[in-house]
C-alpha cells in the first residue's frame, strides 16, 4: 500500500503492492500537491533544454533533414515539446531532470495549454532570451511563456510518477 510523505508523493510499502510488480504508481490523490514542490531553477530549467535540444537535432539529422533551413528545427523542437508536455507534462529532458511542467491550478497540461506555451516560449527566446532570463528575477520562476499559458515547472522527487 502507499502512504503519502511530507513531499505528498507515495512511498512503497509492503513487496506486494502494485509497484513492486512492475507497475506505476499512481499520481498524487490532489493534483494540487505538485505546487508544493520547489520551482525550478533557470539552470535547472537550461539544462533540460539543452538535453532536448541534443535529441531533437540527433532526431532531425536521421531524419535526412540536414541540408533544410532551421525553420524545420524549430518546428520539430516546438512539435517536440507541445507533444510531451501534453502526453507527459515534461520532456525527455525534464524526465531526466527531475522537472514537470503544470498549470498554476495544480492540473495537467491540456492541449491547448501547451500550444500557448509553446508558442509564447517563441517570443521568450526572440526577443533576445529575456523572456527565459526572466526566471531570474521573477519570486515564482516563471518565464514569460509560463506566465502567459499560466504555468509553472516545478522540480519533483526521483519517484514521481511519469
Amino acid at each position: 500500500a502507499t502512504g503519502l510523505t511530507q513531499a505528498g508523493i507515495g512511498e512503497t510499502a509492503g513487496a506486494g503492492d502494485a509497484t513492486a510488480e512492475g507497475m506505476t504508481m499512481p499520481p498524487p490523490a490532489n493534483r494540487a500537491e505538485v505546487l508544493c514542490y520547489p520551482r525550478a531553477t533557470f539552470l535547472n530549467r537550461l539544462g533540460a533544454f539543452v538535453l532536448d535540444l541534443v535529441l531533437v537535432m540527433l532526431t532531425y539529422a536521421l531524419l535526412g533533414f540536414d541540408d533544410d533551413g532551421p525553420g524545420r528545427v524549430f518546428l520539430l523542437l516546438l512539435v517536440y515539446h507541445v507533444g510531451f508536455w501534453t502526453w507527459k507534462g515534461t520532456t525527455v529532458g525534464g524526465i531526466i531532470s527531475q522537472l514537470r511542467v503544470v498549470r498554476t491550478d495544480g492540473e495537467q497540461l491540456r492541449f491547448v495549454d501547451a500550444m500557448v506555451r509553446g508558442l509564447s516560449s517563441v517570443f521568450s527566446i526572440v526577443v533576445l532570451g529575456l523572456g527565459c532570463l526572466w526566471i531570474l528575477r521573477d519570486p515564482e520562476r516563471q518565464a514569460w511563456h509560463d506566465r502567459i499559458a499560466g504555468t509553472f515547472v516545478v522540480k519533483v522527487p526521483r519517484n514521481y510518477p511519469l
